[in-house]
C-alpha cells in the first residue's frame, strides 16, 4: 500500500487515474463554527495563506473542519488565495525566461495541486505505482522547468557565471530529478519493446533482425532527464539504458535528410529523445573520464555540477543584444567519441548502418552496447568569432538547412579555430588546418530552441558538420550537444556524439 492524498484532502491507500490529475486538497462538508470564520475576509485570508504557504495539505485539512471554510478555499470565483500560496511557494510565471511573449493567468489552485501530488508521489510512492501517473508527472516537472526565470547575461568576466539568484522552482525541481522515484521511472519505464509480429524461422534462432526493438515512451521525461548530469551504475538496468542510449546516438538509421542529420524532427522542432542519448552519453563519458584521473577535463565539472542551474539560460525577456543574442563569442570546450571501427566486427557494423542486411545472413550476434564503452575524442577548444561586416573569407559552402527555423531572433554566422585543449600549438582563426563556420539560430519550437551548425575543415576542405540543441537555451552553462557526421554525407560515413560548453 502506498500513502496518497484522497478528494477530501485525507490519507488514502488508492488512487485511480482518473482522478489522479487535480485531486488533493479538495473539501469534506464538516459543519462546525469557528471565531475565526467572523473574522474579515482579509484576516481569513492571510492566516489560510500563510498556513497553505507552508504546507499546502494543512488547507485540505481546514476545509474539512466546516463548509463555510470550505466555500472560501474551494468556491471563491476570486483566486487570489490559490494565487499567493502558489507566489509563496514557486516562481512568479511572469519572470519565467522560456517563453517570448506574455501568458495568461495559470489555473493557480491546479497548479499547486498538481505540483503538490507530484512532489508527494516521487518521494513517498512505490515505484510501480507511479507508472500510470508518468504523463502528468512528466508535465509537471517540465512546467516548473520552464517556469525558472532568466539569468543574466554576464557583464565583466571577473562574476561568476554561475552565481544566480536562487530559485524555489529550480531547488524543487534539482530534488525531484534526483529522487528514487523518478530515477526508476527513467530507467525503468522511459521505453516500452515491441516484440516482432513474424516468428523466426527455425534455421534462424540468432536472427537480430527478429529482437524485441525499444522506443521511448514520454518525450517530455526524456529532456527532464538531461537537465541533470546522469548517473549511471553497474547495475543491470542502468547497463541496459546506456547501452540503448548508445544505440540511439550511434545508430545511422536515426540521421537523414529529413532531419538535417541531427537531433530534430520534420518539422524543425528539437527530437529530446535524441537530445537525451547524447548527453547521457557525453556526459558519462565525461565522468569515467574524470575517474580516470584525466585532469584536463575538470573543466567539464562545472557544467555538470549545481544541479539544474547549468541549464538556466536568458530567455527572451531581454533581447538588447541582437548582434550576439547566442553568446557566441569567445573560448568554448568540448569533446566527441566514436565507435573504435578496430573493435568492431563487420557483424557490428551492418547492425549499426545497415539493418537491412541482417536479413541475408543467419545466426548474427548484435552489437553489445551495454558493456562496450565507446572511445572520446581529446578535449577540444573553439576560439569563435561573428562574421562582422568586413568579414570576406574565402569562398565555401554556405551552410544552410531545409529544416523551418524561428525568426525571432535572426541567424549568427561565426568562424574561428578548433584546437586540442592540452597543445600548445595554436592556429589562426583563418588557417584551413582547423577551421570552423557555423550559424546559431532558433527552432521551430514553441517556444524556440537553440540550434548550432559547425562544419570543421582541414586541409581546405569540410571534414565534419555538428547539428547540435543547446539545453537551456541561449546563454545556457550546460552547453550544447549533438551530432557529428561527414560534412559531404558520403555513404557508410559514420557519425557520433558531441558536447561543447562555455567554461
Amino acid at each position: 500500500m502506498t500513502e496518497k492524498m484522497s478528494e477530501d484532502g485525507s490519507l488514502s491507500s488508492s488512487l485511480s487515474q482518473s482522478s489522479a490529475d487535480s485531486i488533493i486538497l479538495s473539501p469534506m462538508s464538516i459543519e462546525s463554527e469557528s471565531r475565526l470564520l467572523k473574522s474579515p475576509s482579509e484576516i481569513l485570508h492571510r492566516v489560510l495563506c500563510t498556513s497553505g504557504a507552508d504546507d499546502p495539505f494543512a488547507i485540505a485539512q481546514a476545509a474539512k473542519t466546516c463548509s463555510q471554510l470550505r466555500s472560501f478555499i474551494y468556491d471563491n470565483p476570486d483566486s487570489a488565495l490559490w494565487r499567493d500560496i502558489y507566489l509563496q511557494r514557486y516562481d512568479d510565471p511572469k519572470r519565467a525566461g522560456a517563453f517570448c511573449s506574455p501568458r495568461p493567468p495559470p489555473n493557480w489552485r491546479k497548479q499547486v495541486q498538481d505540483r503538490e501530488l507530484v512532489s508527494r508521489m516521487l518521494r513517498t510512492w512505490d515505484k510501480d505505482d507511479l507508472v500510470s501517473h508518468l504523463d502528468l508527472i512528466a508535465s509537471t516537472l517540465l512546467d516548473l522547468y520552464l517556469d525558472l526565470p532568466a539569468t543574466t547575461a554576464p557583464s565583466s568576466s571577473d562574476e561568476d557565471p554561475l552565481e544566480t539568484d536562487e530559485s524555489p522552482n529550480g531547488i524543487l525541481l534539482s530534488s525531484l530529478l534526483q529522487s528514487e522515484g523518478f530515477r526508476d521511472l527513467y530507467f525503468e519505464h522511459s521505453t516500452t519493446e515491441t516484440k516482432p509480429l513474424l516468428r523466426p524461422l527455425r534455421a534462424q534462432p540468432g536472427n537480430p533482425n527478429r529482437q524485441v526493438q525499444r522506443r521511448a515512451v514520454n518525450a517530455d521525461l526524456m529532456r527532464l532527464h538531461v537537465l541533470l548530469s546522469p548517473d549511471f551504475s553497474d547495475e543491470e538496468v542502468h547497463r541496459q539504458q546506456r547501452g540503448w542510449l548508445r544505440e540511439m546516438v550511434y545508430g545511422a538509421s536515426n540521421y537523414s535528410v529529413e532531419n538535417d542529420w541531427g537531433p530534430f524532427n520534420p518539422d524543425g522542432t528539437v527530437d529530446w529523445t535524441l537530445v537525451d542519448a547524447v548527453g547521457s552519453v557525453m556526459m558519462g563519458n565525461a565522468k569515467d573520464v574524470l575517474f580516470m584521473g584525466e585532469d584536463t577535463w575538470r573543466q567539464a565539472l562545472p557544467p555538470m555540477s549545481y544541479g539544474i542551474e547549468p541549464t538556466r539560460g536568458w530567455g527572451f525577456n531581454d533581447l538588447s543584444n541582437v548582434e550576439d543574442w547566442a553568446g557566441v563569442e569567445g573560448v568554448w570546450c568540448g569533446s566527441y567519441a566514436f565507435l573504435d571501427l578496430a573493435d568492431l566486427s563487420y557483424t557490428d557494423w551492418i547492425t549499426l548502418n545497415e539493418p537491412g542486411l541482417i536479413q541475408l545472413r543467419r545466426s548474427l550476434n548484435t552489437l553489445d552496447l551495454t558493456r562496450y564503452h565507446e572511445a572520446v575524442g581529446d578535449l577540444m577548444r573553439l576560439e569563435l568569432v561573428i562574421d562582422r561586416e568586413g568579414y570576406k573569407p574565402e569562398p565555401m559552402p554556405r551552410i544552410e538547412t531545409n529544416l523551418p527555423t524561428s525568426s525571432l531572433l535572426p541567424p549568427i554566422y561565426f568562424h574561428g579555430s578548433s584546437v586540442q585543449q592540452s597543445s600548445a600549438i595554436t592556429f589562426a582563426s583563418n588557417s584551413s588546418a582547423s577551421f570552423v563556420r557555423g550559424v546559431v539560430q532558433l527552432t521551430a519550437d514553441d517556444p524556440p530552441q537553440v540550434r548550432w551548425t559547425l562544419v570543421i575543415r582541414y586541409g581546405g576542405e569540410d571534414r565534419w558538420r555538428l547539428e547540435c540543441v543547446q539545453v537551456g537555451g541561449r546563454g545556457s552553462k550546460r552547453g550544447f550537444f549533438g551530432i557529428w557526421t561527414d560534412a559531404l554525407k558520403e555513404e557508410h560515413s559514420p557519425n557520433g556524439p558531441v558536447w561543447y560548453w562555455k567554461p
